[in-house]
């Protein structure tokens, strides 16, 4: 049985910073066709837990609870008697309770496809009546989706880039759901030290003396357009011998997972009247702490990238080792969105182990990767 990942359908041309996470309209609907007409079965993680070597079944899996999983996927979905498995994060999940028209509101002439709304993030609404429909279910991607310092070496200094978007997220937690939709960029500071990061539920979290960071801030202030960004950072790392930082403890740091994961499978049981039995780890962030913490509340399974191997101590926790379903090639460059309608399907079946489509999308990469280099 293949287990892909998805994250948004239909917003690859938006003005989003992480639009390649977006698969086009045309690429995802004929991908449900080519399923329909090879006669897979789309199943819920429940039946996977059962048979994982079944044949013939797929499950189709949509990480972060973007907006457009309703407005576009869930439609698409039931349309053609597909299932789809949505992993959520309970802080991202909007606080709106009117449920926004989508493509099946564009189907039945209630609204221009043009005027959906597509940006942005699910609420409760909406998850809720796609729960109740059989067609989509509903897992914990764990609460929050941040990121944290990890060490006390600086690497970078913050001027709004997009990249560190999460900052503002740790900020101003209550507006992360809307962080696609308005600038955020000045819910932190200019001149905000950046440490080592990765994402929460893999490190035990940094965190920098408040006198230290209110110094780099003030310094940077100062500088204006004669900012030699190198040399600041150094000076700022023989700053830091003077207001060193601390590491969160034991305590903390488990409190803190426990939080992520056993908390945010409460909230979605508890709002959705299902149980939550499947942590998507966001970024396939995780360790040996977290995932103990993650069996301790009862969680049947873990995701993990389908090409790295895992090397944990697990009791009775299954892996879901999934694929990821992109309409875009990533070289170290940008990434190429491609457009040939049949895209999805001819990666399906790479992944599917078709040796031919295999060598089909490396040749492509490698095309793109010497393009890269030429112009």
């Amino acid at each position: 049985m293949k287990t892909l990942m998805l994250h948004s359908v239909g917003c690859e041309n938006d003005n989003w910073y992480r639009k390649w996470l977006s698969i086009s309209l045309d690429h995802f609907e004929n991908f449900c066709k080519y399923l329909v007409n090879n006669n897979f079965e789309t199943v819920f993680l429940d039946s996977w837990a059962k048979d994982p070597n079944a044949k013939n079944k797929v499950v189709l899996t949509f990480d972060d609870g973007y907006l457009d999983n309703w407005v576009y996927a869930y439609p698409i979905l039931k349309k053609y008697g597909l299932k789809g498995t949505i992993f959520v994060n309970p802080e991202f999940i909007q606080n709106e309770t009117e449920i926004r028209p989508n493509l099946e509101d564009v189907w039945s002439k209630k609204i221009d496809e043009s005027k959906l709304a597509k940006l942005g993030f699910l609420n409760w609404s909406e998850l809720s009546l796609m729960q109740d429909s059989g067609v989509i279910d509903i897992q914990s991607h764990s609460m929050s989706h941040d990121f944290y310092f990890y060490s006390n070496k600086i690497v970078d200094i913050y001027t709004g880039q997009p990249k560190y978007n999460w900052l503002p997220w740790l900020s101003q937690p209550k507006r992360k759901p809307y962080y696609i939709n308005e600038d955020q960029s000045k819910f932190v500071d200019d001149g905000l030290p950046i440490f080592e990061y990765d994402r929460a539920l893999r490190v035990r979290r940094y965190i920098p003396n408040d006198k230290f960071v209110e110094y780099s801030i003030n310094e940077f202030s100062k500088l204006g357009d004669t900012l030699d960004k190198k040399k600041f950072i150094e000076n700022l790392n023989e700053k830091l011998e003077e207001f060193p930082g601390k590491f969160e403890s034991d305590e903390d740091m488990l409190n803190r997972f426990n939080y992520e994961l056993a908390e945010s499978k409460r909230i979605i049981e508890e709002k959705l009247n299902k149980p939550v039995e499947f942590i998507c780890w966001p970024g396939g962030g995780f360790n040996q702490s977290s995932v103990n913490v993650a069996e301790k509340a009862n969680y049947k399974a873990m995701t993990a990238n389908a090409k790295k191997t895992v090397s944990l101590n697990l009791d009775d926790m299954q892996i879901i080792k999934r694929n990821a379903m992109t309409s875009f090639i990533q070289t170290s460059k940008r990434n190429h969105y491609i457009k040939n309608p049949q895209f999805l399907v001819t990666l399906f079946k790479y992944h599917n182990g078709s040796l031919l489509n295999k060598y089909k999308y490396r040749f492509r990469k490698l095309v793109l990767v010497i393009l890269d280099k030429l112009f």
